[in-house]
């Protein structure tokens, strides 16, 4: 079982892309590397996810859309020489209700990737949690100093639960569900959680989550640039 950190762009890219698109699920691509531990094997390899390429809104599913993004994505990949050991690394899906936080419908896209990029992962975003997350945030924000700090006290005492769930391919089981990296040591999903509700809201108050184009839109627009640069420039 592989380790598999998130960093805090692609994390909030992934959250922008379902926030845009609340009433439908949405999908995307991860991007970054894969590294092999000093004792080798894939089983102690560490994926580091840098990016997330928002692809479409309201198909979970392979699509001749998803076909001709993950083409593109990977010309992009490959132009990117100056970015030592960047690939694809997996898939991500946030799910129209909620409460779903299964891969579903997406694990032939993720077999579809996982095929050409073996030890890629897939991401599903835990909307029950990042709910939870944004309602806490906004208390945090309406009590004042004094409730924000005991608040703050709590959540650096136990965190804030992870709004990913990390799904990893094992063989004739398939995709299962891996839990977050505790205190055991056990590899698993390593994910921001201190403040990403409050950077999320953040964002959306500026509207960023309304400027971020995924491939679908670009094939509406192409002027709709579906890399997103500069989205997350800025204080956040």
């Amino acid at each position: 079982m592989r380790d598999a950190h998130v960093d805090q762009a692609a994390l909030l890219k992934i959250l922008l892309h379902a926030t845009k698109h609340p009433s439908s699920g949405v999908n995307g691509v991860l991007l970054g590397t894969l590294q092999a531990a000093s004792g080798g094997g894939a089983a102690s390899a560490t994926l580091r996810v840098t990016d997330a390429i928002p692809v479409c809104h309201g198909f979970i599913t392979l699509t001749p859309v998803l076909e001709t993004a993950l083409s593109q994505i990977e010309q992009h990949v490959k132009a990117q020489q100056g970015t030592k050991g960047l690939r694809i690394v997996g898939y991500y899906q946030c799910n129209e209700r909620l409460s779903d936080s299964e891969l579903g419908g997406g694990r032939r896209v993720a077999d579809r990737i996982e095929a050409a990029y073996p030890e890629s992962v897939a991401l599903v975003l835990d909307g029950a949690a990042l709910e939870a997350a944004l309602i806490a945030a906004a208390q945090q924000q309406q009590g004042g100093s004094e409730v924000a700090a005991e608040q703050g006290q709590r959540q650096q005492a136990g965190g804030e639960a992870p709004v990913l769930q990390l799904f990893v391919k094992d063989g004739a089981r398939g995709w299962i569900k891996v839990a977050p990296s505790g205190s055991s040591g056990k590899p698993g999903l390593r994910c921001p959680t201190q403040g990403v509700a409050a950077q999320l809201a953040q964002l959306a108050s500026k509207g960023m989550h309304r400027s971020l184009a995924d491939f679908e839109q670009h094939l509406d627009d192409i002027s709709a640039d579906w890399l997103n640069p500069g989205l997350l420039q800025g204080p956040v």
